[in-house]
């Protein structure tokens, strides 16, 4: 999630408020020492779990309204999320704090799910440092059983410690971040920082650009990505849901169609990556291909133009579209890394080249509002935005993640406009308050 944030924040935002950033790690670190001492003087947690009960509430009340009164009509899907969102909300402030038991189930069945996916990937997967993600993934499955068992500690306990594990690593994050953005060279990338770089399937590689800030002005044309589905792109025999969507899907053959992501701005710049002779159809040959290190990579190519990957093939299922974003940026980016035509269906792939552009295009996005743009932590799309990334970057890019992704972005980003435009309308409203107070005054006093 944090990486997530600084992403979209940029390097000169973040280089202008490092100072409150370690502020923000040391009262994180602070806060779970606290935490700490009260269960050790009161043996119980009960009110940091009501103020995000009470946020989880709030947020979702926050919600329906936006969904009653949109200009379109009713969103029914925003007014399911505020449902939910307010149904957790109130599990979490009337459980039984004392006994913990709802909570630390909870917490179990999120340990077993999250360190169950991270031995999937990796298994199937063996990307770099795979060896200390499936130790890790181990580790939440076993510490799961410990919370589900009450052993050797009980609920009561287990729960808070999960909260100061939690600030711990944020706080952790927190002053490791502050300190790389302070070295951060200017025009440069914060892609390129130890905490980026160290974490993903292989080694990082297209950081070697100059990457100037984010221009205020509209751009000449809109950054389009184009979605070929697993379904739509392949004659599909039965129906996975959760298979079909995010990995691949299988035809009536018996053959895997995986789907393909594409990116375009303009007439200047297209990114379609393919490889020359194409990858192994049948479902056993896909799994023996899910190796994401160098020695794996095929030759590949980049198609000129999206009509010739139509006539080529078939027409994308869906058009994502973005206004805003760093053209310069993706421009140089594009110049320093078109020649690398390296092909890898797990760690190279059509996909995760497009995601790669995206970064460059959209980093920066939310710091031209400075530090009023961490604010988007109290929108709750910015959370799926970050658990949809999560899981691509410990798996890898999809089409159908970069979808979800993409659809995300874009609903975060509106909901920042519209705070800006409220948050200008305000201060137009202040300053003619201001001027009519002003004159009454003078005209009272005459």
């Amino acid at each position: 999630m944090l990486r997530l944030l600084f992403l979209l924040m940029g390097g000169p935002a973040l280089r202008a408020g490092w100072p409150y950033l370690t502020a923000l790690g040391l009262l994180c670190v602070a806060a779970s020492g606290g935490i700490v001492m009260d269960l050790l003087q009161h043996g119980s947690l009960s009110f940091p779990l009501h103020v995000l009960g009470m946020f989880m509430v709030v947020e979702g009340l926050a919600e329906a309204v936006g969904a009653i009164y949109q200009p379109a009509g009713i969103g029914w899907p925003l007014l399911a999320k505020s449902a939910v969102l307010m149904l957790f909300g109130g599990v979490v402030f009337l459980a039984p704090h004392d006994s913990g038991l709802c909570m630390s189930l909870a917490f179990a069945a999120i340990f077993l799910l999250d360190g169950g996916f991270r031995i999937i990937s990796c298994s199937l997967m063996r990307c770099r440092r795979w060896t200390s993600k499936l130790t890790l993934g181990c580790a939440e499955i076993m510490f799961s059983i410990l919370i589900a068992t009450a052993w050797p500690l009980s609920p009561h306990v287990i729960v808070p410690l999960c909260f100061t594990l939690l600030l711990v690593g944020w706080g952790i994050n927190l002053l490791m971040m502050a300190a790389q953005i302070h070295a951060l060279p200017e025009n440069s990338s914060v892609t390129a920082l130890p905490l980026f770089t160290r974490k993903g399937l292989r080694a990082p590689h297209g950081l070697d650009y100059l990457h100037p800030p984010l221009n205020a002005a509209p751009v000449s044309e809109p950054l389009n990505i184009y979605i070929w589905t697993p379904i739509g792109s392949g004659n599909v025999s039965g129906r996975r849901p959760w298979f079909d969507r995010w990995v691949a899907a299988i035809d009536h053959r018996g053959e895997v169609s995986t789907g393909h992501t594409s990116l375009e701005m303009g007439d200047e710049l297209y990114i379609s990556l393919y490889p020359v002779d194409d990858v192994s159809r049948s479902f056993r040959g896909f799994l023996q291909t899910l190796r994401a290190k160098e020695e794996y990579d095929v030759e590949g190519f980049y198609r000129s133009s999206l009509e010739k990957e139509i006539k080529a093939w078939c027409r994308p299922d869906k058009r994502l579209a973005l206004p805003h974003y760093n053209q310069a940026a993706l421009r140089n980016y594009w110049r320093s890394n078109a020649s690398h035509t390296r092909y890898n269906l797990t760690s190279r792939n059509c996909s995760t080249s497009v995601m790669q552009a995206v970064d460059v295009a959209t980093e920066g996005l939310l710091g031209q509002r400075g530090l009023k743009g961490f604010w988007v932590l109290l929108n709750p799309d910015f959370w799926l935005l970050s658990l949809v990334r999560s899981r691509a970057e410990g798996m890898t890019w999809t089409p159908g993640l970069v979808m979800d992704y993409c659809l995300l972005l874009r609903r975060v980003l509106a909901a920042t406009e519209r705070e800006s435009r409220y948050q200008k309308a305000a201060q137009r409203l202040k300053l003619e308050v201001g001027v009519a107070v002003r004159h009454l005054l003078r005209y009272a006093w005459r």
